[in-house]
């Protein structure tokens, strides 16, 4: 008798909890960027209607991308968990998929000839150079963002002052080999422009590691918010008195002016990038009513990609003289209020965006095929061959297992059960 040894079973797949605070966190980042944009400072005091502008300038694309590194360590949480070579395969599958089709997305946005920089390029490459360190706890993380943070800025710089005569992300735009290497695929996102992906890579590093706590916790939540406001003391301030003091070439490196992408900068900007998320987490968790407040915020961070791009179709529409010369801030709060308003409805009556959705649905692995049941009559499955009509079908055995068929010419058992020998000799006759 044949026994059949079950598989092991597997654990159910646990059903995704979004963090709030990280969609509260990023939808701040999708406001940061409209200012930016559109924001007219007519003030400049601090506490004025419009003193607060400068925030905008560099720091939520900082957050944005350190925000991307966070939900790439939510992406691979599985396969970190468990260390299955198979699920890191799926999952690095996934994220060259995504990288593609944000690609693509971002030269879609690019085409639209807005005088905004598309920041998905940018994101499209830093996913892919992501995937090294996708194994790394986060104390190799940090090491790893901090290497990168001290070597890549200055390297960056200096080969662009090298080729361009310059380091200032639009040098490009006004050289000959600037416009070549604008149209070479990648070249632009890797190297030039306001989003340098090979020194980005340093919050998208960030980010991954932060994305590896248990940010649930309000200790790492106090400490993000602690410890990121001591990293940006220590990356701003240095920067600023070194730039007081220095000129020409040695200035362009040090100076923590928004989008100069140095070391001092890039420091500052991902310390306030991880001290807004500590604080973001620790508003939505530990304050009930103001997590309800800031639903609208939220809801934008959950449909960051499809705002994003809306945003960029709407700045079309309205013309580039809304970005370069604006007259009033109208633009930008009908542009946010709209926002808040679709992202809000969207996500209460449909969940996940629309761009979201789709990318979610081009990026999602195959389901593997499901195995017969143990136990039972076995099913059909697809590609068994039918009989033809009137052929005879074996019968089962009690047991369920089937009983062969005798060859043609060979001799049936006795009711008995023996089987004569085919070649045994007759019986000898019986004594007289």
């Amino acid at each position: 008798m044949s026994t059949t040894t079950a598989p092991a079973p597997t654990l159910p797949k646990q059903k995704k909890v979004r963090i709030v605070g990280v969609d509260t966190a990023r939808g701040l980042a999708i406001l940061g960027m409209f200012v930016a944009h559109l924001g007219l400072e007519r003030s400049t005091e601090l506490f004025s209607t419009t003193g607060w502008f400068w925030i905008a300038d560099g720091r939520p694309s900082a957050l944005f991308a350190t925000l991307a590194g966070a939900g790439l360590a939510f992406m691979t949480k599985r396969a970190y968990a468990g260390g299955d070579p198979a699920e890191y395969r799926t999952q690095r599958i996934r994220l060259l998929k995504r990288s593609a089709i944000l690609l693509v997305l971002g030269w879609i946005l690019t085409a639209m000839g807005t005088p905004v920089a598309i920041i998905l390029g940018a994101y499209a490459l830093l996913f892919v150079l992501a995937i090294p360190f996708l194994r790394l706890r986060p104390t190799a993380l940090l090491a790893a963002a901090a290497a990168v943070a001290l070597v890549m800025p200055t390297l960056v710089l200096l080969t662009r002052h090298a080729v361009l005569g310059g380091t200032s992300p639009d040098v490009y735009a006004f050289t000959e080999v600037g416009q070549i290497a604008l149209i070479i695929p990648v070249v632009a996102d890797l190297w030039s422009g306001y989003y340098p992906a090979l020194s980005w890579l340093l919050y998208i590093l960030v980010g991954l590691a932060v994305g590896r706590m248990p940010l649930q916790r309000w200790t790492t939540q106090l400490g993000l918010l602690v410890g990121g406001a001591l990293v940006a003391a220590a990356g701003y301030l240095p920067g600023l008195a070194l730039e007081r003091s220095t000129t020409g070439l040695t200035q362009d490196l040090v100076t923590i002016e928004p989008h100069s992408n140095t070391s001092f900068e890039m420091i500052g900007n991902v310390g306030v990038a991880v001290a807004v998320l500590g604080l973001c987490l620790l508003l939505t968790t530990a304050v009930a009513p103001l997590r309800v407040i800031l639903t609208p915020v939220s809801a934008m961070g959950a449909l960051s990609l499809t705002v994003y791009s809306a945003h960029i179709v709407v700045i079309r529409m309205l013309g580039n003289e809304a970005v370069y010369n604006p007259t009033s801030n109208r633009p930008l709060i009908a542009l946010v209020v709209g926002s808040m308003v679709f992202a809000t409805v969207w996500q209460l009556t449909l969940g996940q965006g629309p761009l979201e959705r789709l990318l979610q649905r081009m990026i999602k692995p195959p389901q593997p095929p499901q195995a017969p049941p143990l136990s039972g009559q076995p099913q059909q499955w697809a590609g068994q061959q039918q009989p033809w009509p009137g052929q005879q079908q074996p019968q089962p055995w009690a047991g369920g297992q089937q009983q062969p068929q005798p060859w043609a010419g060979q001799q049936q058992p006795h009711p008995g059960g023996q089987v004569p020998h085919p070649t045994a000799y007759p019986p000898p006759p019986p004594p007289r």
